[in-house]
């Protein structure tokens, strides 16, 4: 399998932002093919590091017979204009940076919203820390992991390679050796992987905090063609995804449809208006306990229409719930 421009001056970025004291061209050229594991030229990767040094700030230095390249410290912006809801974009950015929880990427990130934020002029400058004061944006996160596990799998699914990890189950508390090859990554108050696990012969997602030790493998893959991550993710309820497709129904009553629409709307993939105001709720999702679980928070406000099995699990933990507090 050929490696496209793209991945492989990816990899040279990352090779030279991570070295302050520069590296040659032969050093990248042997490190590229053992990470590819497949022949590259010394000519390609320096027309590679010229491309690159057209849009990033590479620099080059002269010692004895060689030459050596880096990345000069700091990138530069200059010269932006903003307009007032750009100027708003900022601190929505930071403040939701905030509260995502504390990792090295979340931290540079807000880092870099503070530095657009101090280089505005004084009057713009404290008139965004006045709104800063009064502004806060609620989406809970949590200790996450590093940049460095992160970029394993960047870069894997970039490369197309398989990865090993050692991975906690939630369920069991146990580790596990497992292979996967890595197609996605995404945020919901943690990191998660989505990935085909070798073991279990489908797709899973693996949270990032969970994973103990992963090392990217020299073993390529080839992406099912099929796969969708907005299909896949869509019908999702909360977090938990499956393999299965459960067509959910539900009836509202009028007093409680108003709030729905407004809140939970979005949720659902089809809303239908009954003729007594109350509303019929439409939803496809994967897996049914999480769903379910929000079907018990609406108490007699809702009624489950289908599945069988939702029905019977509702009308299980409604009995079960009477036996507990002596009404049965």
């Amino acid at each position: 399998m050929s490696t496209n421009a793209m991945v492989r001056q990816h990899l040279l970025l990352i090779a030279l932002a991570g070295s302050k004291n520069g590296r040659s061209a032969e050093d990248l050229h042997g490190e590229l093919e053992k990470i590819l594991a497949e022949e590259v030229s010394l000519r390609t990767i320096y027309r590679d590091i010229d491309d690159l040094s057209r849009a990033f700030p590479v620099t080059e230095e002269q010692r004895g017979q060689k030459t050596y390249y880096m990345m000069l410290d700091n990138f530069k912006l200059e010269g932006i204009n903003c307009s007032f809801d750009e100027l708003m974009a900022v601190i929505f950015i930071n403040r939701l940076l905030e509260s995502l929880g504390r990792d090295t990427i979340i931290d540079a990130g807000i880092k870099l919203t503070q530095r657009l934020i101090s280089g505005l002029p004084q009057p713009q400058r404290m008139y965004l820390q006045d709104i800063y004061q009064n502004f806060r944006v609620e989406f809970p996160g949590g200790e996450a992991r590093g940049a460095q596990i992160i970029q394993v799998f960047a870069d894997a699914i970039r490369l197309q390679k398989a990865v090993k990890i050692h991975y906690k189950s939630f369920a069991s508390g146990e580790s596990s050796q497992r292979i996967i090859h890595p197609y996605t990554i995404y945020f919901r108050q943690q990191y998660y992987i989505v990935a085909w696990c070798t073991s279990r012969n489908s797709i899973r997602e693996f949270r990032l905090d969970r994973i103990q030790e992963a090392e990217m493998l020299g073993i390529n893959f080839e992406q099912d063609p099929s796969f969708d991550y907005e299909e896949y993710s869509k019908r999702c309820w909360v977090a938990l995804k499956g393999e299965e497709d459960c067509r959910v129904v539900l009836r509202f009553t009028p007093e409680y449809s108003p709030f729905i629409k407004e809140y939970m709307g979005n949720k659902a993939d089809h809303l239908e208006d009954l003729p007594d105001g109350g509303l019929e709720f439409h939803k496809t999702v994967s897996m049914l306990d999480e769903i379910f679980a929000w079907i018990l928070s609406m108490g007699p406000q809702v009624e489950v229409l289908a599945p069988e099995e939702l029905k019977a699990m509702v009308a299980d933990s409604i009995r079960k719930q009477a036996e507990n507090l002596g009404l049965l």
